[in-house]
């Protein structure tokens, strides 16, 4: 079904539905939700296989994937957070040993110390990515500045590193916009299921 709306009204739009609907959750929801995402995070083939995973600190009403990430640091899995930088990649990855290695961020989002060490883009085997929505296809409707596609654009161009996008199953839709620049993602795994993207 073809949208009335622009592309950049409509995910215009979608943005502000999802948002009102993240924040309808109560605390308990979104913690009793965040934990059912995490377990099948976690179960993921390539995040067992994974020696390194990228990931963000929940803000605001995200999926709160702390339990998930503990689970993984006590594997020996390296995770690694995004400091936002002015220079091209404008998401740089660097691995934490804990809570204590982040920082007050921009956006308000934590993000790791500068003294962390840095891991390249090309060295991430899988990549978690936050969103506002997401089809089954591999669409993923972020929030507007494009760090994330670029991320994505540059795993894609190495040609490995793997993209799974996070969410509320309500945040799975029939259909999400998305133009040539939005990077496909590989799989969408929300608190009720987990979805191999078909983007070909």
């Amino acid at each position: 079904m073809v949208s009335p709306l622009g592309l950049d009204d409509e995910k215009r739009a979608l943005r502000q539905l999802m948002r009102q609907r993240r924040g309808a959750l109560t605390t308990d929801q979104r913690i009793h939700l965040s934990h059912a995402v995490a377990a099948r995070l976690i179960a993921l083939p390539e995040i067992v296989a994974a020696r390194v995973v990228a990931a963000v600190e929940a803000l605001r009403s995200e999926v709160d994937l702390t339990v998930a990430l503990q689970a993984l640091a006590s594997r020996g899995v390296a995770v690694a957070f995004p400091r936002v930088t002015e220079q091209a990649p404008r998401l740089r990855f660097h691995t934490v040993g804990g809570p204590a290695d982040l920082v007050a961020g921009a956006f308000g989002v934590q993000e790791p110390a500068s003294s962390c060490p840095e891991i390249s883009i090309a060295d991430l085997d899988v990549v978690v990515m936050p969103g506002l929505a997401f089809d089954q296809r591999g669409a993923r409707l972020g929030y507007g500045g494009g760090y994330y596609d670029e991320v994505a654009a540059r795993v894609r161009a190495g040609g490995r590193g793997f993209l799974v996008g996070v969410g509320f199953d309500f945040q799975l839709l029939e259909r999400c916009p998305a133009g040539e620049g939005d990077v496909h993602i590989d799989c969408v795994v929300t608190d009720a299921q987990v979805v191999r993207c078909n983007f070909s």
